[in-house]
């Protein structure tokens, strides 16, 4: 019924719209510069796939992931505590709904089923695979890889992350993270190589994460003083660790 939470839902599914685009033309672009690309350096020329142990964390870890986005109401459930705790307030108990369906506030107009969502895509995605592969031509033809204009067989004068993500970040790095171009050319004649510098400032890390480093920096400075004390200092510190408990259990009952 809030008028603030009417106006903000369309703004806040243009925002999840737009994180989905750029999430998934970072997926695109990470795929094209890790596999499409060919070996800068001896060490990724070599590059071999980890061991079972490593493998075996990572799909355990994507499975959990899976399984918390088709039952999340477990997860709710598992949570609730916590919210509870910190807010104050907590969602109804989920593992009653029928389906394991997601109903925070009624069940005509926020709920939401994991599970029906997933088998949604499994049968539209096969599918899918299975028309392509049924209609499609198996004609096959060879080309060679574009070069972006550049046909030096050198792996220097491929694409590289930066050039794939210049687009992205000529559209919202000049404002969101102040970001600068920086050419230095050299003067004609010198055989000195040009120079170019995109220096970046998020600020995210300058606002949130830099202050709490400077601040656990400080006191873990100051905890590490702890392990040079004399004996009587530590004796010292204990009673007044003790004295301050004291005061403190005394003031709370």
């Amino acid at each position: 019924p809030q008028w603030g939470l009417k106006l903000a839902a369309p703004g806040v599914g243009g925002l999840l719209a737009l994180a989905a685009a750029l999430a998934a033309a970072c997926f695109v672009k990470v795929y094209g510069v890790s596999f499409l690309g060919r070996a800068r350096s001896e060490a990724a020329a070599k590059a071999r796939e980890v061991d079972r142990f490593s493998l075996s964390a990572m799909i355990i870890l994507a499975v959990l992931c899976l399984l918390a986005g088709i039952f999340p109401g477990v997860v709710i459930d598992a949570l609730s505590p916590v919210a509870q705790m910190l807010a104050g307030g907590r969602m109804p108990v989920q593992i009653d709904q029928p389906w394991l369906t997601i109903v925070p506030i009624s069940q005509g107009h926020s709920s939401y089923n994991g599970a029906l969502v997933f088998v949604f895509i499994a049968l539209t995605a096969s599918l899918s695979a299975y028309l392509i592969h049924r209609f499609a031509s198996r004609a096959l033809r060879r080309a060679p890889a574009w070069d972006c204009g550049f046909p030096n067989p050198a792996p220097n004068t491929q694409y590289t992350a930066p050039g794939f993500a210049e687009p992205i970040r000529r559209v919202f790095a000049s404002r969101v993270f102040q970001a600068r171009e920086e050419v230095t050319i050299p003067p004609p004649g010198s055989r000195a190589p040009a120079r170019f510098r995109a220096p970046l400032v998020d600020p995210i890390w300058a606002w949130i994460y830099a202050p709490i480093g400077t601040v656990m920096g400080i006191a873990t400075g100051w905890m590490n003083r702890l392990q040079f004390l004399s004996i009587r200092r530590y004796l010292s510190l204990v009673f007044a660790s003790l004295i301050l408990f004291l005061l403190v259990l005394a003031i709370w009952s």
